[in-house]
């Protein structure tokens, strides 16, 4: 299921705390909704589903910076 691009999903996005995310300038983050990270990234571990917006969705994969956004 699509995720929305809404405000309320993006503050309880947890992209920004996920081990694998990388701060680096210009990454998006809220993968599941907006895509995968254009970014080199390792795989370090994954929150997405301790993420509020992974359960209320639906979503079933994980790993979304990689995966891109969920469909």
């Amino acid at each position: 299921m699509p995720v929305p691009n809404t405000e309320e999903n993006r503050k309880a996005c947890l992209c920004y705390q996920c081990p694998t995310y990388m701060p680096v300038q210009g990454d998006k983050g809220f993968y599941c909704s907006l895509d995968k990270s254009d970014k080199q990234m390792t795989r370090k571990g994954c929150l997405c589903p301790n993420c509020s917006v992974w359960v209320q969705y639906g979503l079933g994969s994980v790993y979304y910076c990689f995966i891109g956004k969920a469909k």
